[in-house]
This record gives C-alpha cells, sequence and structure tokens, in this order.
C-alpha cells in the first residue's frame, strides 16, 4: 500500500513521525511530504536511506499568507497526482490545510491535529482559524485530536470520523528518557561542567516563542532569582524561531545573553541527559496540542509548573505531578509560578513526591502505544480496502 504522510517541516517529521514511519515502510511504501527547514533540529534518528521512505520538499509556510499556502497545495496535489497513494495522512493544522485544497477523488485524507488554531486563539486569528479548521474538517475522511478539548469540539460537530489519540500524543521513547540511566556520578560530571553544582535547576525546552511561554519563563525565573540569589539556574533547551517573537523586550533580550544563572543550551538530541538534573521542568505555554516536552519531563520524574490550558491538564496533575496554574495574566501567571517555583525550591519533601508521582505512569508516556495505535489504524483500513 501507497501512504503519502505530510508534515510542515523535516524537523517535525524527525522528531514526532520518525518511528511510525519507518514501522508503517516494512510493509509499505511510504512517500513523505515536508519543507527541508529543521524548526526542531535534532540529529537524525534513523538513516533513511536504508528504509522505503520517499521524500518530496515541499515549502509548506508555518503562515497564514493565502499566496504561499496554495502554491504550497499545487505543489502537493501535482505530488498526489504522481505518487497515487491510497492513503494520505497530514499532521498540523499549517499541513492538514494546503494537502486537502485540491483534494484527489478515489484517495482516503486523515489528518492529525496537534493542537486546534481555533481553541487557542483570540480575535481575527480565531476566526481566521476557525474558517480554515472547519474547511479540514468537512473534507477530511477522518481527523484525529490529541487532547480532550479540542476532541469535545470537534466530535461535537463531526461526531462520525472523528477521533482521539488514546496515547499521550505522540508520546516519548521511555528507553531513552530513564532517568536510572544516569548515576549520581554521571549528575555530579554534568552539573560540575555546567558549573552549576548544588543549584536548584529549573528547565524549559522548546522555541523560544511568546505562545510556548517563553517571556512567562524568563520573568518568573528573573522573579524568583531576587529571592534565592546564586542558588538557582535556568536551562534553555531549544531555539529561536525566526518568524515567532520571545516576548522580550531589548533589555530582557540582553540579559537573556548575560545573565550567568541562565544556560542556553540549544537544540540536542540529548535533552534526557539534561532532565537527569533537572530538578522542575517549566513550560507555561498556552497554545499546545500535547507537548511531548511534558510528557519527556514525567517520563524522566520530573514535576512540572506549566498553566492550566488543554493538553498540559491531561498529563499533568495539579499537586500529584507538577503544578497548573490558571492563566489569569502575565504578571499574575508570574506570581502564581514564581509562589509555585519557590514552595518546590523551599520544600524537598514535596518535590520528591512529585517526582515519584510522575513515574508511577512513565509506561502510559511511551511513542510505542502512539505507533502501535496508529499501526492499527492503518492496518484496518488496508483490510477495509482489500475487501
Amino acid at each position: 500500500m501507497k501512504i503519502l504522510i505530510i508534515i510542515t517541516d523535516y524537523g517535525s517529521f524527525n522528531n514526532f513521525l520518525a518511528e511510525l514511519a519507518v514501522s508503517l515502510s516494512y510493509q509499505n511504501e511510504i512517500h513523505i511530504v515536508c519543507s527541508d527547514s529543521n524548526v526542531i533540529n535534532i540529529v537524525d534518528k534513523y538513516d533513511y536511506d536504508k528504509y522505503n521512505l520517499t521524500f518530496h520538499t515541499v515549502d509548506i509556510p508555518r503562515s497564514t499568507s493565502i499566496l504561499k499556502l496554495v502554491k504550497s497545495a499545487s505543489l502537493i496535489r501535482k505530488i498526489v497526482e504522481r505518487i497515487n497513494p491510497n492513503l494520505i495522512y497530514a499532521h498540523f493544522t499549517t499541513g492538514i490545510f494546503p494537502t486537502i485544497f485540491f483534494r484527489k477523488r478515489n484517495v482516503k485524507y486523515w489528518g492529525a491535529f496537534h493542537g486546534l488554531g481555533m481553541n487557542a486563539s483570540n480575535g481575527i486569528r480565531q476566526i481566521m482559524f476557525s474558517i480554515v479548521e472547519l474547511f479540514c474538517f468537512v473534507r477530511l475522511d477522518k481527523r484525529f485530536l490529541i487532547n480532550k478539548k479540542d476532541y469535545k469540539l470537534v466530535s461535537n460537530i463531526f461526531n462520525k470520523n472523528t477521533l482521539k489519540y488514546n496515547s499521550c500524543g505522540v508520546g516519548c521513547d521511555i528507553e531513552k528518557f530513564n532517568k536510572d540511566k544516569y548515576t549520581s556520578l554521571d549528575k555530579l560530571h554534568l552539573k560540575q561542567e555546567l558549573n552549576i553544582v548544588d543549584k536548584f535547576v529549573i528547565t524549559y525546552t522548546g522555541r523560544f516563542v511568546e505562545f510556548k511561554g517563553f517571556d512567562l519563563v524568563y520573568h518568573s525565573f528573573v522573579k524568583l532569582l531576587e529571592e534565592f540569589p546564586d542558588k538557582i539556574v535556568l536551562l534553555l533547551i531549544g531555539g529561536r524561531d525566526p518568524i515567532h517573537p520571545t516576548g522580550l523586550n531589548e533589555y530582557e533580550e540582553n540579559d537573556l545573553l548575560k545573565n550567568k544563572n541562565i544556560i542556553n543550551i540549544g537544540y540536542t538530541s540529548q535533552v534526557e541527559k539534561f532532565l537527569a538534573i533537572t530538578d522542575v521542568f517549566l513550560f507555561p505555554s498556552k497554545k499546545e496540542g500535547l507537548p511531548v516536552c511534558i510528557v519527556e519531563a514525567l517520563a524522566m520524574g520530573v514535576p512540572v509548573v506549566t498553566l492550566d490550558e488543554r493538553g498540559n491538564s491531561d498529563v499533568v496533575q495539579n499537586d500529584y505531578n507538577g503544578y497548573l496554574v490558571k492563566s489569569v495574566s502575565k504578571l499574575k501567571d508570574v506570581d502564581e509560578i514564581v509562589e509555585k517555583l519557590k514552595h518546590l525550591c523551599s520544600n524537598k519533601e514535596d518535590m520528591y513526591r512529585l517526582s515519584a508521582n510522575c513515574l508511577k505512569n512513565r509506561q502510559l508516556y511511551s511513542r510505542s502505544f502512539f505507533v502501535e495505535e496508529q499501526l492499527k489504524h492503518i492496518d484496518d483500513f488496508k483490510k477495509i480496502m482489500l475487501n
């Protein structure tokens, strides 16, 4: 069977869908359409040349430019006509919309929404996302959602062929994200290397963008630092996004570079190594489907402080494996985040309790659940097609 997987950029494919594509390639001819950009810039998980995978490069815009979207839609349609797949499986609204725009007859189209824009935007952006996503819902044969809030919204409108992932989003590699792989000596050496021995470590993973709460991370940390001078450190794992602002002003941007208590690790394929020395994972994002970085932190036994928003609240339980902060305003959100971080800095027993609770559910975080679930859906589709 020929399957065409479409996702916005190569970095996202490599990070989120590599295992699924490789698993499918053993019994199917797999084609992947994506832009060649590495928004999530990590080392390739596989030598893809060794598998039955063919990549097709299309500049799929992550913006709302209609002209660029129509251009990418036209290129995708030409690839579809050339390949003539049995199934097209597109991911993210930005990947689904140009895929479905020039829909080809006699081909089944599935779409996985990793966080709806209509459910996480306001004003004109919410109107634009609603139009685009409703258009996608109507034209898709099957719709997948990865969190409860998005699923409830879409299934109330389109109750047929609308499904929610049973897995924790796309999950993570729990063999890799395993705290038991790191001895006390391993962690001490890494802390010595970073010159943060005896420091309380707060970590953020992701793009440095405002809608992921990056500005809240910075302001919360700086405020906490006033109360715990030279006792805490912030590890930043990830990097800037050229099309989205950080939410920081010029002074704050300069401090981000000069502050000796902020260590910018950059993008790395060894996130788990730094989570092994992390006390608290801070990810106050408002715009998530179901964040992989939170799943990775929980799998490593690291308590999470995040906003009480869709996706985040699917995996973080308040005062069980972390803290959920009700978002009110940026100033109040910062104050509440600081209170939670201050509590954990000062109460080791509570931190250890939350950490132990993280590990109780770590089997649920496995990416293998996501892959097995998707393989089952595709296998069922293949049986129907053959009959």
